[in-house]
């Protein structure tokens, strides 16, 4: 839940507020210069067993692995502004190691320079490869083909996948290279296709039909 300090989180639209608070994957907000947690979704407090005070009295730091810190900060201090996407190591409260694929993005939040993260459980389906780098900034391509609807339009399939990945209009036009407009009238298309109501129907639906993928 975002709390009221934080009310010039007004960047996006009240839809991506709606998706951080709801979406079934943990996302936070950390700040980029202490990378503190300053956000957190209901998803992350269930997932990683720490308290929604827990976290925010934490860093980013604090759900990695001692030897993946060094990287971690290196990769910190290279995000662009826009999108990031990632792969990783992260701890849960109990201890448990998993991997992720990480999906992010800059904003200003309560002033500061933030990242917004999307973090998405995959170690069921981690191949390890010998050598491999545990924290390398790609585009997390593999994560994002499993969604198919075959009553929408290959980019209203492209446009909703950004929606449920919490990204704004005007994000997902720059990712895209489409106007607002454009990926606005997409948007209602879907919405009209599906009988969605909102992008958090929308975003339920993506991620539902991933994971049965």
């Amino acid at each position: 839940m975002l709390t009221p300090a934080h009310i010039d989180f007004h960047e996006t639209e009240e839809g991506y507020r709606l998706l951080f608070e709801s979406n079934p994957h943990p996302m936070w907000i950390y700040d980029r210069d202490t990378l503190a947690f300053l956000a957190v979704n209901d998803a992350a407090v269930h997932d990683y067993g720490y308290t929604r005070g827990e976290f925010l009295a934490m860093t980013i730091k604090d759900i990695r692995p001692p030897e993946d810190v060094p990287s971690l900060l290196e990769k910190v201090s290279r995000v662009t502004p826009g999108m990031n996407s990632a792969s990783g190591r992260q701890l849960k409260r109990g201890g448990a190691l998993i991997d992720v694929e990480i999906v992010s993005h800059t904003l200003r939040f309560g002033g500061r320079r933030a990242q917004l993260v999307l973090s998405m459980d995959v170690t069921d389906r981690k191949i390890p490869r010998p050598g491999e780098n545990q924290f390398v900034v790609r585009q997390s391509r593999d994560s994002q083909a499993a969604f198919k609807d075959d009553v929408l339009t290959d980019a209203e399939t492209r446009v909703a996948k950004s929606v449920a990945r919490g990204f704004s209009n005007k994000q997902i036009a720059a990712e895209l290279g489409l106007s607002v407009r454009t990926i606005e009238n997409h948007i209602s298309h879907i919405l009209a296709k599906k009988a969605f109501t909102n992008r958090v129907e929308l975003a339920r639906y993506v991620f539902q039909r991933d994971a049965s993928g």
